[in-house]
């Protein structure tokens, strides 16, 4: 069979969709009530985002005892499809399991529906969370499979339910061309589907990044998937589609390669508008800002009256009212820098932090961050070692001030994470064309699943919790976005028990002699 076959691109196409998706059977009883169904054949995504396993040939009432008490709803929803035959989509909650799930049911026919499950429990917590304390999370999305057909029905009865996703889909073939598009991606785009039929997806809907500048054909994700570059990707960075009627809107999506004997014969793109989550985030860091500023005035002045307090009752007072006096100092202090790092966060974000080049001794610097750093290593008794030789000549252009709060970062890191009479090395190395700063401590380390997030914003490995429980897990996410500006990178190797090492390569490397 060829792999142009329009029947296997589709049954393929099924195979690589993001969506858990279950076929099943109504049951009535004898007054023509919906009182369970079957599921005849569900993908793996499904059982992945409902966490229910081995459900084919089962009824729901088997598999979630006490769902016609918990979610009635869902009985009279599919009952009114039976009669009517009209898709419904809707939100449900599904107490038994505790998640929220975007539901779109097609009736292929009579007495049968196809449920399409996307699991919007973290969307559901955003919204409750912007309520709340204007917080918000992301939507993930979760690479779905759907079932197999006979290949008599398969193209109609797919193109049947893929028309009707809540997402913009659109199917290409190896060229890039328009096969399939779904209704959503027509509202979303404005394009019909006899417009694009056979166009390339790149030029029919251009993708411009944040500052409206057009990203290149071959940078799309869509393009790299078809050329083999990337298996399945979501974008992280900000983006937009351009309409037909030439306006944009901000998108989120993922791209799938379809293969076929281990060829690829196309890719499949869904995406979504997230207007309202890029609302959200704004009004989040809006939220952020605002308090930001509004605790550091009266911390600033508790810190002022403390000190004030505490030199006017010098050798006045017990050393028990002392250590009260200390204590609230103390805990001001850590509040104050909880606010900086939160506006210190937040103007990095929002570009107001501009980058300064200018020629930096890596000798003097790795002193000034060893003396910046000693008093912290000193109270906290542990060991910093600074390794400086044969640097005396050697000097880096980039902004000093970002690279110096980068290396703090890491060494305050190491420090704080670290038992009291371990050792910490503060090393600089140099490499052709760079140089490279490197922090090695024997503390507690990061979990091997945990290390790939801890850059994220507000994100704090689980062992860091519960050896420190007052950190604000912005410091590493700040000193991420700096090495950015720089043009720096940052490595990482850590062993859970056995401690960390943090490298920064800097660029641009220059000798004076």
């Amino acid at each position: 069979m060829k792999p142009e076959d329009p029947s296997v691109f589709y049954e393929s196409l099924f195979d690589n969709m993001l969506d858990g998706l279950a076929y099943c059977q109504m049951i009535f009883d004898m007054q023509g009530n919906l009182i369970d169904w079957i599921h005849l054949r569900v993908n793996k995504n499904y059982e992945n985002l409902t966490g229910l396993k081995n459900v084919t040939g089962k009824k729901i009432s088997e598999i979630i005892p006490g769902i016609r008490a918990s979610n009635p709803e869902l009985f009279e929803i599919y009952g009114r499809l039976y009669l009517t035959g009209k898709s419904k989509r809707f939100e449900i909650y599904v107490k038994p399991l505790s998640m929220w799930f975007l539901v779109s049911a097609y009736s292929p026919q009579k007495g049968f529906f196809v449920a399409v499950l996307q699991n919007i429990t973290d969307r559901k917590q955003i919204e409750e969370d912007l309520e709340n304390a204007r917080t918000a999370a992301k939507n993930v999305f979760e690479d779905l499979q759907v079932e197999k057909e006979a290949l008599d029905n398969t193209k109609a009865k797919d193109e049947a339910i893929l028309s009707g996703i809540g997402e913009g889909l659109v199917a290409v073939d190896k060229e890039g061309n328009i096969l399939f598009i779904s209704k959503a991606f027509e509202a979303l785009t404005g394009w019909g589907e006899k417009e694009i039929a056979g166009k390339r997806m790149v030029e029919v809907v251009p993708q411009e990044d944040e500052a409206g500048n057009l990203v290149p054909p071959q940078e799309r994700a869509i393009t790299q998937a078809l050329v083999g570059t990337t298996t399945t990707s979501s974008s992280s960075s900000s983006w937009y589609y351009i309409r037909k009627d030439k306006t944009r809107f901000p998108a989120s999506g993922i791209v799938t390669p379809v293969t076929l004997d281990g060829k690829i014969i196309g890719a499949v793109e869904v995406f979504r508008d997230i207007t309202k989550e890029k609302e959200i985030d704004r009004m989040k860091t809006e939220f952020l800002a605002l308090a930001s500023h509004q605790l550091r005035t009266p911390l600033s002045g508790i810190k002022w009256f403390v000190e004030t307090l505490d030199r006017k009752i010098l050798g006045t007072v017990n050393q028990k009212q002392q250590e009260y006096l200390d204590q609230i100092y103390q805990l001001n202090e850590r509040a104050l820098k909880i606010v900086f790092d939160m506006l210190n966060a937040l103007r990095i974000e929002g570009g107001d932090v501009a980058m300064k080049t200018e020629a930096i001794s890596l000798a003097r610097l790795a002193r000034d961050v060893s003396l910046a750093t000693a008093p912290v290593a000193e109270q906290r008794g542990v060991r910093l070692h600074a390794d400086v030789k044969n640097l005396a000549t050697t000097v880096v252009e980039t902004d000093a001030e970002m690279l110096r709060s980068i290396l703090e970062t890491f060494i305050v890191n190491a420090i704080n994470y670290s038992e009291r009479g371990q050792d910490i090395f503060f090393d600089v190395t140099e490499e052709t064309g760079s140089v490279v700063f490197s922090v090695k401590d024997s503390g507690i380390g990061i979990p091997n699943d945990e290390q790939g997030r801890i850059f994220e914003k507000f994100y704090r490995a689980s062992n860091a919790k519960k050896f420190k429980p007052d950190g604000t897990g912005l410091g590493l996410y700040v000193a991420s976005m700096l090495a950015e500006k720089i043009g720096a990178k940052i490595l990482l190797e850590s062993e859970p028990g056995k401690g960390s090492i943090f490298y920064l390569r800097v660029p641009k490397l220059k000798s004076t002699t």
